[in-house]
C-alpha cells in the first residue's frame, strides 16, 4: 500500500493485534514514568505480547530507532526502569544482544512509581461499567419518568424463537476469520519495517574522513598489543567517534592524543576495546593525559665525586 494514501495509516485490527493483559495497560497509564521510559515498555509489549512470547532479545539500536531516541538515552532509561522493578533483563553479556521481558507482577514495581490502589479504583469503575447492559445503560441517562419497562418473560421467550434462524457467525469466529497468524508478520507490517529500515539508513563513513582515520588509529594499536583481537565493524566505531567530535564537542587532535595515551598504557589498554569505551572513559583519560605533560622531569642524582677507583 503506498504511503501516500491515507488508509496506509488507519489502524485495523485485520492487520495484526496485540493480546496484552488489560491490567498492564492499566498500571502503565497511571504509573509515573517519563515519556522515554513508557516507550520501552510499550515497544517491550510489542515484541514479546505481540509474537504471544514473554521475553525477546532487543539491541540497544533497536530501542533507540522503535522509540525515536538516541542510544546513551535509551541506556539511561533502561536503566531507571531496571531499578524501578518494571523490566527485567534475563540475559546481559558484552558483545551479545541483551534479553528483556516485563514485569507481569505489579506488586513487584518500585512503590515510589505506581499506585497500587489507583489501579483498584479503575478496575472497579470499569467492571461495574461492564456489568450494565446495553439497554440499561441507555437507561441511566433518561429521567426516571420516562424509562421504559420490560417484562422478562417476553424478552426471553422472543430471544429464544429467534436463535434457531440466526446465521450470523458468533464473535470469536468473526475474529478468526482471514485473520494472520500472531506468529506470524503479516505483509503490512514487513512492508512498515522496509520503510523505516530505509528511512533510518545510517550514515556511511568514507575511508579518508576522520571518524574512520580515529577508528582505524585505535583499532590498530589494539592489535599492537592483541594480535588475536576481532576485527569490528569500523562503520559503528565510526559513528561512535562523530558523537564525540560533534555531541561532546571534542577536539580531533585531542582525540588522537588520549587513544595514543590509553594504548600505551599498560592499565587502560586492555580497557578502552572500543571507542564507546573510549567515550565513557575520555574525561578520566585526558585528565591523566594532561598530567603527565605537565609533571616535571624526575632529576637524575649525579655524585660530586668520581666513583671509579
Amino acid at each position: 500500500m503506498n504511503k501516500g494514501n491515507r488508509e496506509y495509516f488507519m489502524a485495523d485490527c485485520e492487520d495484526g493485534y496485540t493480546k496484552v493483559p488489560n491490567l498492564l495497560l492499566e498500571a502503565l497509564a497511571v504509573a509515573q514514568l517519563n515519556a522515554a521510559q513508557k516507550s520501552i515498555c510499550l515497544y517491550i509489549i510489542r515484541r514479546t505480547y505481540g509474537w504471544n512470547r514473554t521475553e525477546d532479545a532487543i539491541s540497544l539500536s533497536e530501542f533507540a530507532d522503535g522509540c525515536g531516541t538516541t542510544r546513551p538515552y535509551i541506556c539511561r532509561q533502561l536503566n531507571c526502569l531496571l531499578k524501578k522493578n518494571i523490566i527485567r533483563r534475563l540475559f546481559h553479556e558484552p558483545g551479545k544482544t541483551s534479553v528483556y521481558s516485563i514485569v507481569p507482577s505489579l506488586q513487584e514495581w518500585s512503590p515510589e512509581c505506581i499506585d497500587l490502589n489507583l489501579i483498584t479504583r479503575n478496575d472497579c469503575t470499569l467492571s461495574n461499567h461492564q456489568a450494565l447492559p446495553d439497554h440499561a445503560a441507555a437507561d441511566q441517562d433518561q429521567p426516571l419518568s420516562s424509562r421504559t419497562t420490560v417484562d422478562p418473560t417476553v424478552v426471553s421467550v422472543q430471544t429464544t424463537e429467534l436463535l434457531p434462524d440466526q446465521t450470523t457467525p458468533l464473535l470469536s469466529e468473526r475474529i478468526t476469520v482471514n485473520q494472520p497468524s500472531a506468529l506470524e508478520p503479516p505483509e503490512f507490517e514487513h512492508n512498515l519495517k522496509k520503510e523505516r529500515k530505509k528511512k533510518n539508513k545510517r550514515k556511511t563513513y568514507s575511508d579518508d574522513s576522520i571518524e574512520f582515520q580515529l577508528s582505524q588509529l585505535l583499532l590498530v594499536k589494539i592489535l599492537e598489543h592483541i594480535p588475536g583481537f576481532k576485527l569490528p565493524d569500523l562503520q559503528k566505531w565510526s559513528e561512535e567517534m562523530a558523537l564525540m567530535i560533534r555531541l561532546d564537542q571534542r577536539p580531533v587532535e585531542e582525540i588522537r592524543e588520549v587513544i595514543l595515551f590509553a594504548q600505551n598504557d599498560s592499565f587502560w589498554q586492555n580497557n578502552i576495546l572500543s571507542p564507546g569505551k573510549l567515550r565513557k572513559q575520555y574525561d578520566m583519560l585526558n585528565g591523566k593525559r594532561r598530567k603527565t605533560q605537565t609533571a616535571p622531569p624526575v632529576s637524575r642524582f649525579e655524585p660530586f665525586w668520581d666513583p671509579s677507583p
